[in-house]
């Protein structure tokens, strides 16, 4: 069944300052208030810069302070654990942190290789590695603290390993482990790498990146995984709700969206993709007959969720109904979440081509191009500029280069 809410308890959004992106997906929105950032470009056009980095890795980069923060491992067993910084403006190396593993594993591409994005904030950088490696720098590289949080007998490969990224709130990091065994949900001190709680949970496999969500003056934790969605206080860790699964592949990838009180989730699956409000989370709100994506989180814009599947379809539903409003072919799937600046949308292909929308219409404006050598794993947005990240290169694309 199909209701409408009005748009404007939908659309209750923050913008993330526009020289800022310091986490997954920003502050986990996919939205900027960057000014300026570039349309159209290619390989000779509105490229400021290209680095190559250390080694290999999968990990979204992060923004702040004119500094952009990347990691990798080293490595045909990941031996070794980079995190760098890049000079925004010119793309020089400002500094690298370089340390062994606590735990190597073999290194495959369809095997989480430095996939957990960083986070930053006015002290430093933290950066949590499949291995069960948290480390805590400030912004010149020096370490603040480390630890590893896997425990004996813990078994984090599994079939693709670990991919959820530490979310920060005030002075805790927060994190979602996963596996397919049993998982763990952290809150940490981020002034010394202490726990505040743990909270075990039931087996349900994750690569996702857990929300923050406000709700009857209660700050949740929301996470999604193979048994459908959670929420925790984030306060104690106590289990707010426990929605199960609704089918779909894609939960164990995508992290949820939210609109206010309307959370969207996707699913690779048709008929997995879904919302439900915070005031009824047993209930489903409404369900997307066709919409799905394998990868790339959905992006709430302009009173609508968009969502990529794996071979390039977008997928326009009205946020208020589910109700299928258009598809359009892109030049290729998407692993990276859309970005919208509430003027356009960009959508990063896995092929380095992208696609940029009018928000209001939804009709493509530019269609660009980038030569990469392997996948496009994430994109960070700030004033002019695009930071894309390949498995091993760095890419600003800036309006003003």
């Amino acid at each position: 069944m199909r209701k409408a809410i009005p748009l404007a308890a939908l659309m209750a959004v923050r913008l993330l300052a526009g020289d800022s992106w310091p986490g997954f997906r920003g502050d986990g929105s996919s939205l900027t208030s960057a000014r300026d950032l570039p349309v159209a470009w290619s390989d000779d056009s509105n490229v400021a810069w290209s680095v190559g980095l250390e080694g290999y890795g999968q990990s979204s980069p992060v923004i702040r302070d004119g500094t952009v923060y990347v990691t990798s491992t080293v490595g045909s067993r990941k031996e070794t654990l980079v995190v760098a910084a890049y000079r925004l403006s010119g793309g020089e190396l400002e500094w690298m942190d370089r340390r062994p593993s606590s735990a190597p594993t073999d290194a495959h591409e369809r095997m989480s290789n430095a996939a957990p994005t960083p986070v930053a904030d006015k002290d430093g950088i933290y950066a949590f590695f499949e291995s069960g490696d948290l480390v805590a720098l400030d912004h010149t590289g020096r370490e603040r603290w480390a630890r590893y949080l896997a425990r004996s007998g813990d078994d984090w490969v599994g079939r693709h390993g670990i991919g959820g990224s530490p979310v920060l709130s005030g002075d805790r990091l927060f994190l979602h482990v996963a596996p397919f065994g049993e998982g763990r949900l952290y809150a940490i001190a981020a002034e010394d790498g202490r726990d505040v709680w743990v909270r075990g949970l039931p087996p349900a496999p994750s690569f996702s990146t857990p929300v923050m969500i406000e709700h009857g003056g209660r700050s949740l934790l929301l996470t999604t995984a193979g048994g459908g969605a959670a929420a925790h206080d984030m306060n104690n860790g106590e289990e707010v709700f426990r929605r199960p699964a609704r089918g779909g592949r894609g939960y164990a990838v995508p992290s949820a969206s939210v609109a206010g009180s309307l959370i969207v989730i996707g699913a690779g699956d048709a008929g997995g993709t879904h919302a439900f409000r915070l005031d009824t989370p047993n209930a489903t709100f409404w369900t997307a007959d066709k919409a799905t994506t394998e990868f790339s989180s959905p992006l709430i814009a302009g009173g609508r969720a968009w969502l990529v599947n794996s071979v390039g379809v977008l997928f326009e539903l009205d946020l208020r109904t589910g109700e299928q409003i258009s598809t359009k072919r892109l030049p290729s799937g998407c692993w990276a979440t859309g970005i919208t600046d509430g003027e356009r949308l960009y959508f990063f292909g896995v092929d380095g081509t992208a696609a940029v929308l009018s928000q209001s219409s939804g009709e493509i404006v530019a269609t660009n191009r980038l030569s990469t050598e392997g996948r496009v794993y994430g994109v960070a947005a700030a004033d002019a500029s695009f930071v894309v990240r390949t498995g091993n290169r760095l890419v600003r694309i800036a309006s003003k280069p």
